[in-house]
Formats: structure tokens, C-alpha cells, sequence
């Protein structure tokens, strides 16, 4: 029987003024401070957009129920507020996606 596997998909634009390095070391926090502390995650990654302050973080949870409570959890704990505030709101794209298969060297 196949494992269920989501993936979490989170385009958004950092704001302006803030380096590519604050905003790594941003979300360096967040992942050891909130997401690494969710029940159900499996991992992440944080991937650079084509443009400036474009960003994709991409994560795997254990289902879909754990990706959405965590993303509800996070509009509102106190550890993600500084990620929170870094972020331009109107550019956040949220897609969720059902694990089909993979293939690794």
C-alpha cells in the first residue's frame, strides 16, 4: 500500500528591502522554530523565484488534514510573526499536490 504524501507549494514575494540573506535566516527560524515542530511534516525547502524577492517553499507532510492545520496555525503563533511580516500578503499562492510517485539516484 502507498504511503499518503502531500506536497505544499507556497509562491510568495519577500519585501522590499529586505536581503536574500535576512530573509533566508528568516525562515531558517521559522522551519526550526515552528515547522520542524508540526505534527505530520516530512520535510522543506526554500527555492529562489526567477525574480527579484520571488520565493517557492516547498514542503511534504504525512497528509493533507496535517499541511492545512499547520498552515492555519501559522496565521496566528507568535514564533511565525516576524515570517509573517516579511512577506508581501498579495503575492502568497498556496497549491496543495498528492503524491504520485519518486524517483531518486
Amino acid at each position: 500500500m502507498k504511503k499518503e504524501m502531500i506536497t505544499e507549494c507556497v509562491y510568495f514575494d519577500s519585501i522590499d528591502g529586505l536581503s536574500d540573506e535576512d530573509f533566508i535566516s528568516i525562515v531558517d527560524r521559522l522551519e526550526k522554530d515552528f515547522h520542524m515542530r508540526q505534527s505530520g511534516i516530512i520535510d522543506t525547502e526554500l527555492v529562489r523565484g526567477k525574480g527579484p524577492r520571488q520565493w517557492l517553499m516547498i514542503q511534504h507532510w504525512e497528509s493533507l488534514d496535517h499541511a492545512t492545520d499547520a498552515s492555519r496555525k501559522l496565521m496566528t503563533d507568535d514564533t511565525t510573526e516576524i515570517f509573517r511580516r516579511s512577506l508581501d500578503p498579495k503575492t502568497v499562492r498556496i497549491s496543495y499536490h498528492e503524491h504520485a510517485a519518486r524517483w531518486e539516484k
